[in-house]
């Protein structure tokens, strides 16, 4: 709830993983295959996709519970449109829609993995800089003198020239990033993805009964190509044509959005739905969502198989997409 100060965040809310369990009761059941412990269990939604301090922030003057209290009141509306929808199987209000993009926007941004490749490149960034720096003792000794003067290191604290070079020759050191960093960024990337949901044509795909339904996981937006261009240098974004946004939005309710196609509702047999799970399950972080272990997913070779197969078949690279 809003300002309360609960340390246990969630990236992914609590509100739509319910929309995968069997209910969508406080003590509702997930089931969760992990592919990094290697096993599959049940478990409630409290107990995933979430960690200590995610959205707590440290800037002065600012209550530290100020963005996952903002959080919260999001969170609550949202459970509201969850519920209709899924109730309705349709979107019928346009406010809900808007709900539904602010929720992938947030999730498409925001992730312990995201955070790490974000850390990750920082310090590739730091450890250059300083390899510069360190390239001349001469040059060492002017930076860091240049440093104190300005204020921003303690003349009496600097490294001789050698112990520096052998600190960063040793390379037992990391770069941190601060969480309050993150979230600031985080939600910058938000709003700039919000827009381009936005601009996108929407396609509702309800799974048919006995397709064993959707998947989803700690990160469930799936962005890919369509059509990708000759010459593809990098990953799909959220403002080029030729891609598509793929996101559950419960056991047997689904989103695709495109540039290209029409807005609509289709429903899914068991093929479409097997190779949608597919492609989320490739786009996962560390764990999938589902009702039971019976969900279909396509292989390669275009052969369904069902959940209790999933680590194994993740582990020999076979699926319809690459994890």
């Amino acid at each position: 709830m809003a300002g309360n100060n609960a340390r246990n965040h969630h990236w992914v809310p609590q509100c739509y993983l319910k929309g995968f369990a069997k209910s969508r009761s406080k003590n509702a059941q997930l089931h969760v295959a992990d592919f990094e412990a290697n096993r599959q269990f049940m478990t409630v939604p409290r107990n995933v996709a979430a960690a200590r301090d995610f959205n707590r922030i440290d800037i002065d003057g600012v209550d530290p519970n100020h963005v996952e209290s903002g959080v919260a009141v999001f969170e609550s509306s949202l459970a509201k449109a969850l519920e209709r929808i899924c109730h309705d199987r349709e979107i019928r209000d346009p406010e809900d829609l808007n709900l539904i993009w602010n929720l992938i926007a947030l999730l498409a941004v925001r992730s312990p993995g995201m955070r790490e490749n974000i850390r990750h490149g920082h310090e590739q960034v730091m450890k250059r800089v300083l390899g510069l720096t360190l390239a001349t003792k001469e040059r060492y000794e002017a930076t860091f003198a240049d440093a104190a003067r300005a204020g921003v290191l303690d003349a009496d604290n600097i490294l001789p020239y050698e112990r520096m070079l052998d600190f960063f020759d040793r390379d037992q050191y990391s770069i941190a990033v601060s969480t309050t960093h993150h979230v600031q960024q985080e939600l910058k990337l938000a709003y700039e993805v919000l827009p381009l949901l936005g601009r996108r044509n929407w396609l509702l795909v309800r799974a048919l009964p006995g397709t064993g339904g959707f998947v989803t996981s700690d990160h469930p937006v799936a962005l890919q190509w369509t059509n990708p261009p000759e010459q593809a240098f990098g990953s799909p974004g959220f403002g080029l044509r030729n891609t598509e946004v793929l996101f559950a939005l419960s056991h047997d309710l689904a989103l695709i959005g495109n540039f290209d196609g029409e807005d609509g509702v289709i429903d899914a047999d068991e093929r479409q739905v097997a190779l949608f799970n597919a492609v989320i399950i490739g786009h996962r972080g560390r764990q999938i969502y589902a009702r039971d272990d019976r969900f279909r997913y396509m292989m390669r070779d275009g052969v369904l198989r069902r959940g209790a197969d999933v680590l194994r078949d993740v582990r020999r690279l076979d699926l319809g997409t690459d994890p």
